[in-house]
């Protein structure tokens, strides 16, 4: 009778241990959720791209309502003190060809309690998903960085600069811009930030004229650290596009295409050219080894 007392209580112990370490992880996990966005990557589109092979604008959209911004941080998302909102975004295409710069600029309207009482740190997050036939380079991107001109930049999705547009699939790019050291003009209840993406024209598929290429309008983030505590790594919240008094982004690039006409005539000159290339290398190359040969005949007479 007390050896089955004994390991009754026993059980019951195990039991009661095992309820408390899930009730103790579900108010870690709880806590987390809180005080914390969702993800614990840096970069917004790296946990999309984790899941998704392919850049597709609806389960993008999916994925920044569901995994990124539900559950969002409180401290952030409920703050009456700092409660920025997009006032105005602007976008356009600067240079000529096929390497060009997308100039994005958006002004930020801050209240007077977010002016008075600023975070520790903010950053400004722009994604651009990229229409088919246009990348950014990476090591283009990573140079900016080491510059200073951006925070951090990434490129997601097809990062192979060679393929041509019909043979390529969509890239996206996000950049990381410091509020502090991006600003172009500070006003009183007023913040404007800019940036320039240089962007290049993938080959078009043979046609006639250009093929237009139409750009969408970001999707932007601001990041800031609003607790002043050395271990908070930051709440992340979603600039609504829609209460914007004024937005207009949408650039068009159109980019020239191959004549089909021309195909014949392109191909027999670089043939030839090649063939050209190819027997200028073999008769250097000849006269190269004689030179060589009555040069070391010549020391082997003298001497």
């Amino acid at each position: 009778m007390e050896l089955h007392d004994y390991l009754a209580r026993c059980l019951a112990m195990v039991i009661i241990v095992i309820l408390i370490a899930k009730i103790s992880s579900c108010l870690n996990t709880a806590v987390l959720s809180e005080v914390h966005a969702p993800y614990v990557d840096n970069y917004v589109a790296k946990s999309y791209f984790n899941k998704h092979e392919n850049l597709v604008d609806s389960k993008f959209e999916d994925f920044i309502a569901h995994d990124i911004l539900y559950g969002a941080c409180v401290s952030l998302q409920g703050n009456v003190e700092f409660s920025p909102k997009l006032s105005a975004l602007h976008g356009k295409l600067i240079g000529e060809g096929s390497h060009r710069r997308l100039s994005s600029t958006l002004r930020l309207k801050m209240s007077s309690e977010s002016i008075s009482r600023p975070p520790k740190s903010c950053e400004v997050i722009i994604v651009e998903r990229l229409p088919s036939g246009v990348f950014a380079d990476p090591f283009e991107l990573q140079h900016l960085v080491q510059r200073g001109v951006f925070r951090d930049a990434a490129v997601f999705g097809d990062t192979n600069l060679e393929l041509p547009s019909f043979l390529s699939n969509r890239s996206l790019v996000e950049v990381h811009l410091e509020v502090g050291t991006n600003l172009t003009s500070q006003q009183k209840d007023e913040l404007e930030i800019h940036m320039e993406l240089p962007l290049h024209a993938r080959y078009q598929p043979l046609g006639h004229g250009f093929s237009r290429v139409e750009f969408a309008s970001p999707d932007l983030f601001l990041r800031c650290n609003v607790e002043r505590k050395e271990d908070d790594t930051g709440c992340l919240f979603l600039l609504d596009k829609q209460n914007a008094e004024s937005i207009d982004t949408h650039p068009v690039w159109e980019v020239p295409c191959g004549n089909r006409e021309h195909t014949e005539v392109v191909s027999a000159f670089t043939f030839i050219s090649a063939v050209v290339s190819a027997l200028l290398i073999i008769v250097a190359s000849i006269k190269y080894s004689d030179n060589a040969s009555s040069n070391v005949l010549k020391q082997s007479l003298s001497n």
